[in-house]
């Protein structure tokens, strides 16, 4: 990857999920920036950042209200589990 752009135009895809990084890269944040706007370009820059596109079950639980929802997901056979 060479560039990191926060909201790309693609249809049915999200850009979710966490960060798994070694610890030199985080001397590449500065102060309290979002990793969007600085970290994560200054990475790829670098060729220092890479993603991975999963295919597959997903959902947030951002909320009380997704939590439910993901519970009820559960009860009825858990689509996650295959």
């Amino acid at each position: 990857m060479t560039a990191f752009d926060e909201k790309p135009t693609q249809q049915d895809w999200i850009n979710g999920g966490f960060f798994v990084v070694e610890p030199e890269c985080l001397d590449l944040i500065e102060g309290d920036e979002a990793w969007e706007g600085g970290a994560l370009p200054r990475l790829a820059k670098r060729f220092l950042l890479g993603n991975y596109r999963h295919i597959g079950f997903w959902r947030c639980m951002d909320t009380l209200r997704d939590r439910e929802a993901l519970e009820e997901l559960w009860k009825e056979g858990a689509p996650w589990i295959g």
